[in-house]
């Protein structure tokens, strides 16, 4: 007798395992969504700081503000939960002077203990970050940094160039 081939005898048994695949493909969707959102999430003004070895300042519970003095002499301000922010001088006296106010940055005295840190390009004129630098008093700054790069970072660019010729 021949077996029917519509009996569930004969029927492949039931795979109760999970299947993956669509899984993976979402994996794989994310993966490449990260891959081309990365570098776009890369934040910061491009200055080249100039090369010194400098001593560490110690760092108080608050962040620092930092004035940012580009190459083409644009400022940027970052504070808080800001980021580089695109400034005009009258704005940056203004920021700052409204920043002097806040209670995180009060001492117990009732005097500001805001700590701001210049990071201005190597290749901008003195004159430029004197003109900051005075922006600075006037807003009533009192503790002002100059942010600079390692000196190790300038002998490995030298020796790499040296290697390249």
């Amino acid at each position: 007798m021949k077996a029917n081939p519509f009996s569930r005898s004969s029927a492949k048994k039931v795979n109760a395992g999970m299947n993956v695949v669509p899984y993976i493909d979402v994996m794989l969707v994310l993966l490449v969504i990260f891959m081309v959102t990365a570098p776009m999430l890369t934040t910061g003004v491009d200055i080249n700081l100039p090369k010194a070895q400098t001593k560490a300042i110690e760092q108080g519970t608050q962040m620092p503000v930092i004035v940012s003095l580009d190459a083409n002499g644009d400022l940027y301000l970052s504070y808080q939960d800001k980021t580089d922010e695109p400034m005009s001088q009258r704005e940056l006296i203004n920021t700052l002077t409204d920043l002097q106010k806040l209670p995180e940055y009060q001492a117990e005295d009732g005097k500001s203990n805001m700590n701001v840190m210049v990071n201005a390009d190597q290749n901008n004129n003195y004159g430029d970050v004197m003109i900051l630098m005075a922006k600075l008093q006037q807003a009533g700054i009192q503790k002002v940094g100059l942010l600079t790069a390692p000196p190790s970072a300038n002998k490995s660019q030298k020796k790499q160039k040296q290697t390249d010729e």
